[in-house]
């Protein structure tokens, strides 16, 4: 189970870490998430992301954030 779970999350997967999440869009309330965790040389860091969805064009920002902060942290 875990094993499907993890091939079923995986975004993004260059040679030197990989990025499990999920996204998701509650319409009513207009809040977008972008939740998971980044495995990186034997160390897992888990993220929530929770924004403000105006729009459509608003559903990327989810991900840019957390790709953002994870910069910031030098851990992509």
């Amino acid at each position: 189970m875990q094993n499907a779970m993890r091939l079923h999350f995986r975004q993004h997967q260059p040679p030197d870490y990989t990025i499990r999440a999920k996204t998701g869009w509650a319409l009513e309330e207009q809040v977008g998430w972008y939740v998971g965790y980044l495995e990186r040389d034997e160390n897992v860091y888990f993220f929530a992301a929770n924004i403000d969805i105006q729009d459509q064009t608003d559903l990327p920002k989810r991900k840019e954030v957390v790709r953002r902060c994870f910069k910031e942290l030098g851990l992509l």
